[in-house]
């Protein structure tokens, strides 16, 4: 089989070596699981050109962390969390100071002018930033929950389908978070089924410490491999115990 790293050596070894290529990697869990460090772990392995589509940090916070653990560096971050700020909700906030302030002529006509353009839609942004790419290649989209905010369903899991569908053709690898349990139980259902190969970051409190767990929850057409994996997350990154 082709198979390809997920940067966790011991989870690796319990998948066989890796997922296979061509696989859309969804990886869910609650605030503060993990899921955004799991991310990076796996841009940073591989030998595939890496885009990392973020819509929660800034670059440089990105970086920091890929510094810190001593991951590759050399990685194209897209920031839709910056484009998303520049072109709506910067407008958002300055149509409000107006309302606060008190409006000129002068200012609606100003506002008018900037939204003259049609508002540019992050999901077609996204698909066709990801044809663009080489392959094989590896992404990162973190997160799913900000494209569900924003759009429809229905559109969501259309763009999903059409990244899915290029990403197995090219034997590339993409790998997206989501938020658990913030969704309808429909529309996660969809996603799930989407995935490939599904990962939960889970934990549990005993005294005063927690336990961490990676939960394989779906490898396709390889139900055998689900199961649990207590981890911990130190300098080197998520290590299974």
């Amino acid at each position: 089989m082709n198979l390809t790293s997920m940067g966790i050596p011991a989870l690796n070894d319990h998948l066989g070596g890796g997922v296979l290529k061509g696989s859309t990697v969804l990886v869910v869990g609650g605030p503060g699981s993990g899921a955004e460090f799991f991310a990076k772990q796996f841009a940073s392995t591989g030998q595939e050109p890496v885009t990392y589509f973020t819509s929660t940090e800034r670059d440089e916070d990105v970086m920091s962390i890929m510094r810190e653990h001593g991951w590759r560096t050399d990685i194209n971050i897209v920031n839709i969390g910056t484009k998303y700020y520049e072109n709506v909700l910067a407008k958002k906030l300055e149509i409000s100071k107006f309302r606060q302030e008190g409006i000129t002529l002068q200012d609606i006509r100003r506002i008018k002018d900037k939204d003259a353009g049609k508002e540019e839609n992050f999901l077609t942004f996204l698909a066709y930033e990801i044809s663009k790419i080489t392959p094989p290649f590896r992404v990162v989209i973190n997160s799913l929950d900000f494209f569900l905010e924003n759009y429809d369903s229905s559109e969501v899991l259309m763009a999903m389908r059409t990244i899915k569908a290029h990403t197995q053709h090219s034997e590339s690898v993409t790998l997206m978070t989501m938020l658990k349990g913030v969704h309808e139980s429909r529309i996660q259902s969809s996603i799930e089924d989407l995935a490939d190969v599904i990962f939960e970051l889970d934990r549990e409190k005993i005294g005063q410490e927690f336990k961490k767990y990676i939960v394989v929850q779906k490898v396709r057409n390889r139900p055998g491999l689900v199961g649990i994996l207590p981890c911990t997350f130190d300098q080197t990154g998520i290590r299974t115990c």
